[in-house]
């Protein structure tokens, strides 16, 4: 027979989840119970337990049907549990948002950095004022970061030591001063507090801290520090003896010198005692007094010299006292200065003496001494200054020349003379003139620069001595010399003359000579040309012309021994208004065929318009042909002539003083100038005074007389101009000038007036 399955209880495959139902539930009792830990947690296992124990209650009511009183009882209990605990949940989680609120408020105003830590000090939670002084936009960038982000090594490595030591102790640190150097360079100071971060059951889960910047304090502190500093070392090194003290006339401050002064090594044993604990009450007395006028605001300052004994030496005392205000006038105290002047004093004495005896040396000497300061104030004089200008000492010491001196300008040369010693520094020798007493008298003076210890000039000596007697005598030794320079002069002169009129007379006889012995196979030569023009075909230009050449070359030669004549004769020129640049077109035409053989060019630079002039026409071709051909020979290889005119006035002429001819050249006459330029070796400098003698040359024998420049000066000087020959200023060869007078326009008058 065949064994039917075993059926199932209901009841036995459910009671395994009944079980679980019933731990969740006394489980989640239990955590609620507790009240400990986060309050979502409670939360959410109080809802798990409700929901357990709401399971299990109906899974029970199905079991046991619909009739069992106590699972509803028990059900509805559970129900009222479930909404007691979602009211308490839901007003803890109101109190949570209002802190949430409070923390972020915190955070967010609150003056100074805050920040949360981990354990491994990496930043949990940091306020905007913190991320923005670390470079960062939000809070949240700085999140999970450490120090060794944004610090250097050192200050990292510090911080994390801190925190690992409040970690490891539970203790905090609070109000350290920090030396922050931020990972860029730039540097700043904060004042820290850090505490351990805990949970609700008190471990320690990080850190926490706060800190504020302080930069500008430490700045502050640091420069007032210094100032105080270099405040205290000023007043340690002034020699004078510095104190403050208060209304009681306790020391609040004492300088070095005033320690020693007391006989004590250090100014703590000086501060908060008394001027009588260090100091004999006799000379106490007037001081205490002072004090109590300063501080009641009788007196404002108190300036006094008194004597202390000191290891058996009188020091002489000068004591200076001001009261000692705050920023709101309320009088705190005593501020003074002790000087000790006794070496000033025996110094002052010395000084004197030297100046009282180094009086009586200057008054009893015979020379004039005074000494100025730089302005030209007297600061002191002899007896021989007051007798020369006849005043009084007391009437010259500080005042100046300008206020002693009637002559304006003479006090301004002198003043003048006193700047130039300042200026240069070094002595300055002259010799000056005084009138005294309506008598000129001659003084040799010395004025020098007087320097202090430093080297700066401060003031002016100088010393004049009466040399008047001996400058009479130097004057008349030099008259006579003068006058004997002079007779030799003249005798020179006189000698010259001679020599020169011996030389006239040779040339009178050579010139009659000459004419002699040249006119008649000139006349000859003229007389032939005279016949072969005659002769000469009409058509035949080029012969013509060559004969007019030869013609105008005898009426040449012809000229030429008439200037010789005229050069030792005193004829009268036949002066005529002539346009002097055709009279030099002229003249060339008479070298032209020189020139071109010996390769020389010549330059024409007439000016046009240029005034006539009143000459001898024939007299100024020789001079212009004689300087031509002197050129054309100093250039044997070829070179180039420049002959240029120009009308100007004169500026700078140079003439002999003697000279009082009405038509000598003066300033400012007009003229016509003549330069002739050459491009030969120039003038030996040497030669330059001898270049107008008669019969000196420096050709070949057979090549020039030396009669040519000395005849073309004297044609030249009998037109009242000048003939000059010098070097060219480019050292390019010579220059030949001459000035002549231009003749007025029509239009003007005699004197020049329009």
């Amino acid at each position: 027979m065949k064994e039917s399955p075993p059926t199932s209880n209901p009841s036995d495959s459910s009671r395994p989840i009944r079980v679980a139902l019933a731990f969740c539930g006394v489980l989640g009792v239990v955590v609620l119970a507790a009240e400990t830990g986060i309050p979502e947690v409670r939360v959410a296992a109080a809802a798990v337990g409700i929901l357990a124990i709401v399971s299990l209650a109906w899974s029970l009511r199905r079991q046991v049907g619909e009739s069992s009183r106590e699972a509803e009882i028990l059900a509805r209990r559970l129900v009222e549990e479930r909404d007691d605990l979602e009211a308490r949940l839901k007003e803890e989680h109101e109190q949570h948002a209002t802190l949430e609120r409070y923390f972020e408020a915190v955070m967010e105003h609150i003056p100074a950095n805050l920040y949360f830590k981990d354990l491994d000090s990496r930043f949990l939670r940091v306020n905007q004022r913190m991320a923005e002084r670390f470079g960062c936009g939000h809070p949240t960038d700085m999140v999970g970061k450490t120090d060794h982000d944004y610090f250097d090594a050192k200050h990292a490595n510090e911080a994390l030591d801190d925190e690992t030591r409040i970690l490891r102790t539970g203790r905090g640190i609070e109000a350290k001063l920090e030396h922050e150097t931020f990972a860029g360079g730039s540097e700043s100071w904060v004042l820290t507090s850090k505490l351990p971060f805990r949970e609700s059951s008190g471990r320690i889960i990080g850190t926490f801290g706060m800190s504020s910047d302080v930069t500008e304090l430490m700045q502050t502190r640091n420069t007032l520090e210094k100032e105080r500093n270099m405040l205290r070392s000023l007043i340690d090194s002034i020699p004078d003896r510095i104190f403050v003290r208060d209304p009681d006339r306790h020391y609040l401050l004492v300088n070095r010198a005033m320690v020693q002064a007391a006989g004590l090594d250090s100014p703590d044993q000086m501060v908060g005692r008394r001027p009588e604990d260090f100091f004999p009450r006799t000379t106490l007395t007037t001081a205490i007094q002072e004090d109590l006028d300063l501080l009641s605001g009788n007196r404002s300052i108190v300036t006094r010299e008194w004597e202390h004994e000191r290891d058996g030496e009188t020091r002489h005392i000068v004591t200076t006292k001001v009261p000692w205000f705050d920023a709101e006038g309320r009088c705190h105290g005593i501020v003074g200065l002790d000087r000790d002047v006794t070496d000033f004093r025996v110094a002052r004495a010395r000084v004197t003496e030297s100046e009282t005896r180094l009086q009586e040396v200057m008054d009893n000497s015979p020379a004039v001494v005074s000494m100025k300061d730089p302005d030209g104030r007297y600061l002191m004089v002899n007896r021989g200054f007051e007798e020369m200008f006849g005043l009084l000492r007391a009437d010259i010491l500080g005042r100046t020349d300008h206020e002693l001196l009637g002559d304006k300008d003479a006090a301004d040369v002198i003043r003048e003379r006193d700047v130039q010693v300042i200026a240069a520094g070094v002595p300055l020798h002259l010799d000056e003139k005084f009138f005294i007493d309506g008598q000129r008298r001659w003084y040799a003076t010395v004025r020098f620069p007087l320097r202090d210890a430093t080297g700066r000039i401060h003031a002016i000596g100088g010393i004049a001595t009466d040399v008047t007697d001996r400058r009479e005598a130097e004057d008349s030794m030099r008259k006579l010399n003068d006058d004997l320079v002079t007779a030799n002069h003249e005798l020179q002169r006189a000698h010259e003359q001679l020599i020169q009129a011996e030389k006239m007379e040779s040339v009178g006889r050579l010139a009659s000579g000459v004419a002699h012995e040249v006119k008649n196979p000139l006349a000859m030569i003229g007389m032939g040309l005279e016949l072969l023009s005659r002769r000469m075909p009409e058509n035949d230009d080029t012969a013509r012309e060559t004969l007019e050449r030869m013609r105008r070359g005898v009426d040449r030669a012809n000229t030429i021994v008439r200037g010789l004549v005229d050069f030792s004769s005193a004829r009268q020129f036949e002066k005529k208004p002539a346009a002097l640049n055709n009279v030099i077109r002229d003249a060339i035409a008479l070298v032209d065929y020189q020139l071109r053989k010996a390769r020389v060019t010549l330059h024409l630079d007439l000016a046009a318009d240029l005034p006539e002039v009143e000459v001898d026409a024939t007299k100024i071709e020789q001079v212009l042909v004689n300087l031509v051909i002197n050129a054309m020979q100093a250039m044997e290889e070829g070179g180039e002539i420049t002959i240029r005119t120009r009308f100007t006035r004169l500026h700078d002429i140079k003439r002999d003083e003697g000279v009082r001819t009405s038509r000598h050249l003066r300033q400012h006459d007009r003229v016509v100038l003549i330069e002739i330029d050459d491009t030969g070796p120039g003038i030996d400098p040497a030669n330059l005074p001898r270049l107008y003698d008669p019969f000196f040359t420096t050709k070949p024998t057979g090549i020039g007389t030396g009669l040519g420049l000395s005849v073309s000066r004297k044609i030249i000087e009998l037109h009242q101009g000048t003939l000059d020959l010098t070097n060219r200023h480019d050292r390019q060869g010579a220059r030949a000038r001459i000035i002549l007078h231009a003749l007025a326009p029509v239009h003007e008058t005699a004197d020049g007036d329009r």
